[in-house]
């Protein structure tokens, strides 16, 4: 019984904080463009999230380590997202980024730990399965996020109150999750933590970020699809997604995190082309198969951290880091680009979708470097 109640917080607290990050985020980002702010200086809120939340992350995670309450760091961070999220309406642009600034920290508190505690609470036969539907509930309610956007739009009142709401939610639903048992590993197992690792999460992160919103006004205004229309439709792709992600998930299980990598790999190059396309339908194709491997990502390496790593808090912290350092930069490049090149195209590409390949092709690359270095220690310990 103890156990269902655990496994039910894990798959219902992300679906809440999903719906939540969500919509505050594509509100706030469409209203502020209905006042006038350029794409450069809305992907600014976004990247200062990411920055405070990455240095913040390996910071909170090693004071867990240390022995501080992962539960009570949950909380706090439920409760400080919450009441931020009230501010919103209240404020100008300015002071929304110390908003933004506070919600990172916020967010490093509740997210990071979140991803130790589904970690301690997994059986080691299917781990990395049960963080891959932690994060496909999280991505599931992101998905949900955009239809409520959608109704929500113009109503920025209502809507951080709805947020607020959903973050509150988030505290009772962890009570499960407060005892825990942290596993013992021998010394050795800090040996095969590898660097590339962390600049594969940093290449990740900046690939990712610009799912936010650099592809929603790529969709909304590059290829025509207007505001709402745009956020409907990525509700069904990214809803699609979730079963690629899950399946992610079933190959790191079966068959190892080098196949699971290679595969994401593979996945982030045919859509980074598909999105650059002036093609409607390749487009489409291309941002269901990009949400795919952006967040089929994320529950791969955190779950290889994790299992790798003595320390888990602070394995999973500079993950967290450096995934997120990577979502400070490139939304910032690519609203840069978008303010600039928006219209302007090279054949059948769109100039500032090629962003997309030349970072997919540098994950590509350092898959190979991680590979080469897995593989170099597999055979040290033989």
């Amino acid at each position: 019984m103890r156990k269902s109640r655990i496994y039910l917080a894990i798959l219902i607290i992300p679906v809440f904080g999903g719906l939540a990050a969500r919509i505050l985020r594509v509100i706030i980002a469409f209203h502020l463009r209905e006042l006038g702010v350029s794409i450069f200086e809305i992907t600014i809120l976004s990247s200062t999230f990411m920055l405070a939340r990455g240095i913040f992350s390996p910071i909170l995670g090693h004071i867990a380590d240390k022995g501080a309450s992962r539960y009570l760091l949950v909380v706090i961070g439920f409760v400080g997202l919450s009441v931020d999220s009230l501010i919103y309406p209240h404020v100008s642009y300015s002071f929304m980024l110390l908003l933004r600034s506070l919600d990172g920290i916020y967010g490093a508190l509740a997210w990071p730990t979140m991803q130790a505690l589904v970690h301690f609470h997994s059986p080691q036969n299917v781990r990395s399965r049960l963080m891959t539907s932690y994060f496909m509930m999280g991505g599931f309610g992101g998905s949900i996020g955009y239809i409520v956007s959608s109704y929500l739009m113009g109503n920025l009142g209502y809507a951080v109150l709805t947020v607020a709401v959903f973050y509150m939610l988030g505290i009772f639903l962890s009570y499960p999750l407060r005892n825990y048992k942290v596993e013992k590993k021998s010394e050795k197992v800090r040996m095969k933590v590898s660097g590339y690792l962390y600049s594969l999460s940093l290449l990740y992160g900046m690939f990712f970020s610009l799912g936010g919103e650099v592809l929603w006004f790529y969709l909304a205004e590059t290829m025509h699809l207007g505001n709402e229309m745009a956020v409907t439709l990525l509700f069904y792709l990214t809803v699609f997604a979730l079963l690629g992600t899950f399946l992610v998930g079933h190959i790191s299980d079966k068959k190892g995190y080098t196949v699971a990598m290679w595969f994401l790999a593979l996945l982030a190059v045919i859509s980074s082309i598909f999105l650059a396309v002036n093609n409607l339908v390749l487009v489409l194709l291309g941002t269901a198969i990009f949400y795919v491997s952006g967040r089929g990502f994320l529950p791969v390496s955190r779950s290889f951290a994790a299992t790798h790593t003595r320390g888990v808090g602070t394995s999973l912290g500079f993950v967290n880091l450096t995934s997120n350092l990577g979502s400070v930069v490139a939304p910032l490049i690519g609203g840069a680009l978008m303010d600039h090149f928006e219209k302007v195209k090279w054949g059948l590409f769109n100039v500032v979708a090629f962003i997309f390949i030349i970072l997919a092709v540098g994950i590509v690359l350092n898959t190979y470097l991680l590979y080469l270095q897995e593989r170099s220690q597999r055979l040290s310990f033989i």
